[in-house]
């Protein structure tokens, strides 16, 4: 089997309709492509916004599932002038030229000066190409008929260019360098590029986004094999991406989350302190925490119970296991009184051999191995299970996957931790009649939708959240996300932050972490360091697979454990400003310094510190105790341990006793504040 890239190299015609622009473009190989010519498409959705799309098989037009894009979503018109100039088509929206090779192709954004432009031009010093330019790849299948494997194209790199985002990703913040591959993953850790929530979305420092509009797997090379040059491919024969101007990181984000969804605000007793780990295993044990959290005076409001409230344990029939858990009811009703909400595990992979799975199989709800029967996996959770995925293209399948939900709502189940999602077969068939291939990224979006679509059913639009691991473009829409099982190492705490701060630029407004790291036993210095940085995140969850509660760790633990959480829940109110922003703009609640100082280079790769909205600026520790080098960006700051006021601008160093976390306020800020109280509900904000 052998490969070709066809190029497009010259436009032959085009066509203006309004604001959509309408390209036959010619390749280098017109013999062998599967058209003579190849059609791009530019339809601008505002002054700064504008969709690119090459379709590399134009005889065949495929309807593809995709999260729903709000095209008109961007208020502001516009007007486009078109000319050509000295053999280039100039199109003029006011803010934005956009200049395209007619005789020879080229591709470029201006704002007067150039924001992006297509390489065509990384060659090495024997003049052979670094870097593929727009067109696609097609493989000889036994000589004839060909087929499309990726599309894509490279754009050329400045010198000091800075790349963000593409999901919570784990390695370094800035991605220039770095290779990725957007394909949802258990990543086993939080250290290697691996990644649950991969979004085909980044920022450049020139100021500008990028979203690749598609579901298939896309590959990124940030200046890996040139440092001249950015490239992006897509496995499909369609290549889209739309372009977002600011230069603002602020205003690209606006758009973006216009464009591709803004999350309802989660319910104000989801910010409170969640208390969980693997697991609970009774209720007699989940009644004993509760007890014990409010004997110690810990301010908490959700506890969760992992897989073994039901029976089986990983079964995921969403069945209570009602010898360990008796009475559910029961015990949920004095949960509440107790002013505590219950959260539960779920994931949708069902196991065979239960009611649940020959109920799904004899109605098809499953994905399919393409015989019709259900395609059966192995290892589909910590045990030795073997389940079915779910199918939620289908909408029967998605029904009856609420009504089992809605049973446990109306027991006064509040909230589901909606695990997993990435483990899709590429050669499983959708209802849809999509392959795995083509659902795999996006089938966690339509995971989440259903359960949190079913919260909302039940319990009220404003009571809506899940507990969500992976995501795609759009999944922000269904909140919560948290980052998954970090070791229980400083390096897993670091890069649980670094992930958190990548997914605040791609979309995700409100993200936790565990607390004290995923597998194993914390060292009680490392669990005070992550429950101090969990307590200042914009939702807090003790989380492992050990106990996780704060007494375990010693009475200095469970002390500063106790002076965090008052801090968090006197800092509610502020917190719930910014949750509502997020709401209204889809800015995060908390941000990497560069969001809110993009301009200052000493934030453009600092990923060890964090703003709490844009007045709190808080700075982990990552080690026992020792001398904190922090960053204060421009203005006046103000520790809020010390009450001495520091000018920004500089870097400067902090004495962090394990009772120290730097914590600094920006001077001149309104900080809402309360009184600490035992439970969200319990108190009433104060100014």
């Amino acid at each position: 089997m052998t490969s070709e890239r066809i190029t497009v190299v010259a436009v032959d015609d085009y066509s203006i309709d309004g604001t959509t622009v309408r390209l036959e473009c010619a390749t280098d190989s017109p013999e062998t492509a599967t058209s003579r010519t190849l059609p791009v498409t530019l339809e601008f959705y505002g002054p700064k916004t504008v969709r690119f799309e090459l379709h590399a098989n134009p005889e065949v037009r495929i309807e593809r599932e995709y999260p729903d894009i709000k095209r008109d979503a961007l208020t502001d018109s516009v007007a486009l002038a078109v000319s050509e100039i000295d053999g280039t088509l100039v199109l003029d929206t006011g803010a934005l030229e956009v200049v395209i090779g007619l005789d020879e192709w080229s591709f470029r954004i201006k704002d007067g000066e150039e924001i992006l432009r297509e390489q065509r031009h990384d060659t090495d010093v024997f003049a052979r190409s670094r870097v593929d330019p727009l067109g696609f790849t097609q493989e000889e299948i036994n000589h004839n008929p060909r087929r499309i494997t990726e599309t894509g194209t490279a754009f050329s790199l400045d010198p000091n260019e800075k790349l963000y985002g593409a999901g919570e990703q784990f390695v370094e913040f800035d991605r220039r360098g770095r290779e990725l591959d957007l394909w949802h993953e258990e990543p086993l850790g939080t250290e290697t590029p691996r990644a649950y929530k991969n979004i085909p979305f980044h920022l450049s420092s020139k100021g500008y986004g990028m979203l690749v509009e598609t579901t298939a797997r896309v590959h990124y090379d940030f200046g890996k094999t040139s440092t001249a040059s950015a490239s992006v491919s897509v496995a499909d024969d369609s290549f889209a991406f739309i372009f977002f101007y600011g230069p603002d990181f602020t205003d690209i984000l606006r758009s973006y989350t216009a464009m591709t969804g803004r999350p309802d605000r989660p319910p104000k007793w989801s910010f409170g302190t969640w208390m969980s780990r693997l697991g609970y295993e009774s209720r007699d044990q989940l009644e004993a925490i509760v007890d014990r959290l409010r004997e110690a005076e810990i301010p908490s409001d959700v506890v969760h119970l992992d897989p073994f409230w039901m029976r089986d344990h990983c079964s995921t029939d969403l069945a209570w296991d009602t010898e360990q858990f008796p009475d559910p009811e029961g015990m949920i009703s004095g949960l509440h009184e107790n002013d505590f909400r219950l959260s539960l595990w779920e994931h949708p992979h069902v196991p065979v051999g239960t009611e649940a799975f020959e109920a799904g199989a004899r109605e098809g709800y499953f994905v399919s191995d393409g015989t019709g029967k259900p395609y059966v996996m192995d290892h589909t959770c910590q045990g030795d299970y073997r389940g079915a995925l779910v199918d939620f293209t289908n909408t029967d399948a998605v029904e009856w996957w609420k009504d089992k939900h809605r049973r446990l709502l109306e027991m006064g189940v509040d909230v589901f931790k909606t695990d997993y999602g990435e483990y899709v077969p590429e050669d499983a068939v959708f209802a849809n009649g999509k392959s795995g291939a083509s659902m795999h990224n996006l089938y966690p979006y339509l995971y989440n939708k259903a359960v949190y679509e079913v919260v909302g059913e039940v319990n009220g639009t404003d009571e809506a959240i899940v507990w969500g691991r992976s995501a795609w473009t759009g999944s922000q829409r269904f909140p919560m996300h948290w980052g998954g099982d970090p070791q229980t190492t400083w390096n897993g705490m670091s890069a649980a932050l670094r992930g958190g701060l990548s997914a605040s630029l791609s979309g995700i407004a409100y993200w936790s972490h565990d607390i004290g790291g995923f597998r194993g036993t914390p060292t009680n210095a490392l669990y005070t360091r992550w429950a101090q940085f969990g307590l200042l995140s914009s939702n807090a969850r003790c989380h492992g697979t050990t106990p996780r509660e704060p007494w375990e760790f010693g009475e200095r633990a469970l002390d500063i454990f106790r002076e965090y959480s008052r801090i968090r829940y006197s800092l509610l109110p502020y917190i719930y400003t910014y949750a509502e922003i997020a709401a209204r703009t889809g800015l995060p609640v908390i941000r990497p310094l560069v969001l809110e100082y993009q301009d200052d280079p000493n934030t453009h790769r600092l990923d060890t510190e964090y703003l709490v909205g844009t007045d709190l600026l808080v700075a982990p520790v990552f080690e026992a105790s020792g001398m904190r080098e922090v960053y204060l960006p421009e203005g006046e700051w103000i520790s809020i341990w010390t009450d001495e006021h520091h000018n920004g601008n500089a870097t400067i160093s902090v004495d962090t006793p394990l009772e120290i976390m730097p914590i600094f306020l920006r001077a001149g800020s309104m900080i809402p504040w309360r009184e600490p109280t035992e439970t969200v509900h319990s108190g009433t904000p104060s100014h």
